[in-house]
Order: structure tokens, then sequence, then C-alpha cells
């Protein structure tokens, strides 16, 4: 449980782009305690959970759950991925889900698995608005 929570608190930290300082200051903790968390050396008591999930924009739920996996936000993706003059091709990006929704094993969402009913609409409703154009998606 450590371990694996410790690569969560790492992961969620990089996807952010903050250090272990900046994450320290941000849950009032140390350097020293970050790092032994992301080590797995140390266990976070129930109150410092709390405040790495609140800086991490998770819940302590989330945090603790081995399943949540938590991606970037679009913006976030934007900025990391494309250059500032690129525009961001949709038609691709849905094309691009719609074979992660219909190709993958396991499909994750919002930090969550998606059933199988889930991803099946999910993937009616994305072929339907990739036929129309884009004009208008309907969920």
């Amino acid at each position: 449980m450590e371990r694996a929570l410790g690569k969560k608190i790492m992961k969620l930290r990089k996807q952010h782009q903050f250090t272990q300082k900046h994450l320290a200051e941000r849950c009032g903790e140390t350097v020293t305690s970050i790092s032994a968390y992301e080590r797995g050396q140390r266990m976070p008591n129930t109150q410092t959970l709390e405040r790495l999930a609140l800086a991490l924009n998770t819940t302590v739920i989330d945090l603790i759950d081995p399943q949540y996996v938590q991606h970037p936000s679009l913006q976030e993706f934007m900025a990391q991925s494309l250059e500032p003059t690129q525009p961001l091709d949709f038609k691709l990006v849905l094309e691009d889900v719609l074979v992660h929704l219909t190709l993958s094993p396991e499909v994750y969402f919002n930090g969550r698995l998606l059933t199988q009913e889930v991803r099946d609409h999910m993937a009616t409703t994305i072929n339907q608005a990739l036929q129309q154009g884009l004009q208008s998606i309907k969920i």
C-alpha cells in the first residue's frame, strides 16, 4: 500500500509539474516527508493525506484507491503536447478516443474503470458525432 501510494503521489506531483519542495509547501509538510512518502518509506496520516489530496487536486479516496488513475486535463494535455500556434484537431482526438474505447482491454475516464456498456454507449455517440461532422454531440 505504501509503495503504491508513494508512486501515485509522485505521478500526480509530476503531472502538476510540482517539485517536492512545492508540494511540501502546498500541504504543510517537509521535503524529507514528501520524499519518504514517494519512496514508500513512510505512510502519511489521515490529516496529511487530506492535505496531499487537496494540493494534488484529488480526493483522499482517489489518492489511496489503487484502481484510480488520474490523467491530465485537456488544458494540461494541450499545454504539454502542442505548439501554441497549432490548433487541436478534435476529429483526430475523437477518432483516437474511439479506437481506445473499442480496442483497449481497460478504459478509464475521470479516474474510474468504464464498464463495457458505458464504453459501447460512448463509442456509439462518438461515431455518430464523427459521421455528422461534429455538428452536434448529444450524450
